[in-house]
């Protein structure tokens, strides 16, 4: 997921074999990450990130820009330092990319598809990975998509150990059709099972298209973000952040940090609206479906100032219809006529975010350090605990002859360290189900 951030820099000026702190350090005095500017938020994520040693001694290989590709193929490789792992990463959508997502939800290959597994097989023959290395293939959104497509397509599938899709879309049915038929199901169901989802806990793309990623390799990340800051849920950044008070400015604004954010139970009222909406939208017939992506992603592009995509692609006059007479109409209905949507418009209105109330479902984060420093205490507190049992039997022992008979303060003293004793021991347990539950903590960290 760092690597995934750090595609969000839009660097391509690194030296092949630089190490990511090497690279870190020389943005720190550029204006548009170190000096405050429009990837200040990635820049911190990357400089907290690389004070990790695993991290920051990755090195970079295999630059598109440098191998003729498309501003769209925007990608690179990264090399640990022991040569035991390998790091494919794809950024999400590029310029002049939004209309090739369109034309996904509804054919088999995308020609963006296409260069991206041109660029891993091309990266492959570079690294030359040996049997001993793993490939980790990676990316965000569009990023997300072109990793899993390169994982159930590539002729060197078999090298890849790990896909993860952090907000990466789905395909078309056309899509999964063909890779069944091209392998069968058993080929087909053994690369389906490299494949691993991390999404925002509102992301609205991980669940456009059908999803073949299995339910139970899909984890959803806390994601601190305003309401009004649409973009904000789709933007891994955020999964690197906190929202903390500003004495200040007298409001809460966003602290961006090197580690993920701790998962959460599931999808929140946004991603299970839009999750709904996609369902509706995937269930409409192929050309109507082409046509109301179409319109829908142009209106994406247009953002960023282009009218036709890099590849060419245009909209029709159909392209508007069916939005109009399909799309709008789901869309009126997802909100006002559907559960989710009604969730969706509640939360919308009358609620700070789009988090799910607490539920049945729950996640628990602890850290290990507390753990570990917990443990001393309570090792510390049951000696400390034991001592004082035996001073004060050893209190009742010095005292005279003649006031151990039947007087009580030697009565009292005795059944006092016996009462310690007896606490001991319920501490004694305590201090042991503590470590217990440490070492299971340790074991699902791990």
């Amino acid at each position: 997921m760092v690597l995934d951030t750090f595609m969000y820099l839009d660097y391509k000026d690194g030296q092949e074999g630089s190490s990511l702190s090497e690279i870190v350090k020389e943005l720190a005095n550029q204006p548009d990450y170190g000096g405050g500017g429009i990837h200040y938020g990635e820049y911190t994520v990357l400089k907290e990130a690389v004070q990790s040693e695993e991290i920051g001694s990755l090195r970079i290989y295999c630059q598109s820009s440098n191998m003729g590709y498309d501003t769209g193929t925007c990608a690179c490789t990264f090399r640990s330092a022991d040569r035991k792992n390998i790091y494919v990463v794809y950024r999400g959508t590029g310029d002049g990319e939004w209309l090739d997502n369109g034309i996904g939800m509804t054919s088999a290959v995308t020609t963006q598809q296409e260069k991206a597994l041109s660029y891993f097989e091309e990266a492959m023959e570079v690294m030359k990975p040996d049997e001993k290395c793993r490939v980790i293939v990676t990316g965000h959104s569009k990023g997300g998509n072109k990793a899993q497509f390169v994982t159930m397509e590539s002729k060197y599938g078999n090298c890849v150990d790990a896909c993860y899709s952090v907000d990466g879309q789905g395909f078309s049915e056309d899509a999964i059709d063909r890779w069944k038929e091209k392998y069968g199901e058993e080929e087909y169901r053994e690369r389906r099972e490299k494949l691993h989802g991390i999404h925002g806990e509102n992301d609205y793309v991980s669940v456009l298209g059908h999803s073949i990623i299995p339910q139970g390799q899909i984890r959803y990340v806390k994601t601190p973000v305003g309401k009004a800051d649409f973009a904000g849920y789709h933007d891994i950044k955020y999964m690197f952040s906190s929202l903390e008070y500003s004495e200040k400015t007298g409001k809460y604004q966003n602290i961006f940090h090197g580690r993920k954010n701790s998962d959460v139970g599931g999808m929140g009222v946004l991603g299970l609206y839009a999750a709904a909406l996609s369902k509706e939208v995937m269930s409409l017939k192929p050309e109507q479906r082409d046509g109301c992506a179409a319109v829908i992603m142009q209106m994406m592009e247009a953002v960023k100032g282009r009218k036709d995509g890099i590849n060419g692609e245009k909209l029709q006059i159909s392209d508007f219809a069916d939005f109009a007479f399909q799309g709008i109409p789901q869309i009126r209905e997802s909100l006002t006529g559907k559960e989710d949507g009604q969730k969706f418009l509640e939360a919308a209105f009358a609620r700070e975010n789009f988090t799910l109330r607490p539920s049945s479902k729950t996640m628990l984060q602890v850290n290990l350090q507390t753990l570990l420093k917990q443990n001393e205490q309570l090792r510390n507190a049951v000696g400390h605990a034991k001592r004082l049992t035996e001073e004060v039997r050893g209190n009742a022992n010095m005292l005279p002859s003649y006031m151990k008979g039947y007087t009580s303060i030697y009565h009292r003293i005795k059944l006092s360290a016996m009462e310690m004793e007896r606490l001991t021991e319920k501490l004694m347990k305590i201090c042991q189900f503590h470590e217990n539950a440490t070492e299971c903590y340790r074991g699902w960290n791990q």
